[in-house]
């Protein structure tokens, strides 16, 4: 297996890429990494991935949240190649676009993720990621990161450290709390967030990953729709975590309908734990007749 090439001068052909090596760089794990077949080529990082969640009523070979999942890990994994050491960072996720484009390959089927540096400093990194299925566009994401090395992090969170499960249940899996209609709001709450939910997500220190964070919000906006009966395709969304949600602490989820224009419908989606604002989301879904269905 070849080694990372991290002094490269031009772009050359594809490598396989050590995954532990690249794990060692960076600030997550198995479950939550789920990456296989890394390749660098001096320029893009490439992985592939496959849906792990049972499939709802959004449609497409994986869900939005998931895939954002992915290709966050997979821009982080390039701005981790970028660094001229190896020692190991953390890269926040502050702000995400999305931009979903249909796709008609059957749910689980494999995507490819090719990722790209627009920028990277001392504490912060911004990344491209494309996803593809068969070679056909499916999203096309960019992620804006806080970094921090290892000390700062710890330094900053010592407060939160404790033992984390090796494994979970799948990425993304929480209890089903209780669902109310509050108005236009849809809210779901949780009297806490399992630790096993977020295996994988900063070693020692169990936080819940944005992605899943949103991945609740955007399946609280299907029910929206239609009461999760409606099948539906994500257009588009726009992503900023204010904090973290750590293991332990109550969540509560909120969808509000924000705007209606042809068959786009956009939702105010917000996350908090312990009462804080955790992250927010402005989510345009489209509902997708099927032939067959009444």
């Amino acid at each position: 297996m070849l080694q990372i090439p991290f002094a490269r001068p031009f772009p050359v052909n594809p490598v396989q890429v050590e995954e532990e090596a690249l794990l060692r760089r960076i600030c997550v794990r198995p479950p939550y990494f789920a990456l296989q077949a890394l390749q660098f080529d001096g320029e893009t990082f490439g992985a592939q991935v496959r849906a792990e969640l049972p499939q709802g009523a959004e449609l497409g070979p994986i869900q939005g949240a998931e895939l954002s999942r992915h290709a966050a890990i997979a821009g982080l994994c390039r701005a981790a190649l970028e660094q001229g050491d190896d020692k190991r960072r953390y890269y926040l996720a502050q702000q995400a676009r999305y931009e979903g484009y249909p796709s008609d390959a059957p749910y689980g089927s494999p995507v490819a993720l090719r990722a790209a540096l627009i920028d990277l400093s001392k504490r912060m990194a911004r990344t491209s990621i494309v996803a593809t299925v068969g070679g056909v566009p499916l999203a096309h994401l960019e992620v804006e990161y806080t970094v921090l090395t290892e000390a700062a992090f710890e330094r900053l969170f010592q407060s939160r450290r404790r033992p984390t499960p090796e494994s979970g249940a799948a990425m993304g899996a929480l209890p089903p709390g209780l669902i109310e209609r509050r108005g236009q709001t849809l809210t779901r709450t949780l009297e806490g967030v399992p630790a096993e939910a977020c295996a994988g997500h900063f070693e020692h220190y169990p936080a819940m990953p944005v992605a899943i964070l949103m991945g609740q919000l955007a399946e609280l906006a299907g029910l929206g729709l239609g009461g999760g009966r409606v099948p539906y395709r994500v257009v588009r969304g726009r992503v900023e975590a204010q904090d973290f949600c750590w293991a332990g602490e109550p969540a509560r989820f909120e969808v509000t309908p924000a705007a209606h224009e042809g068959k786009l419908h956009t939702f105010r989606c917000a996350a908090h734990a312990s009462g804080r604002l955790t992250g927010s989301m402005d989510l345009t879904l489209q509902p997708v007749e099927v032939a067959g269905q009444e």
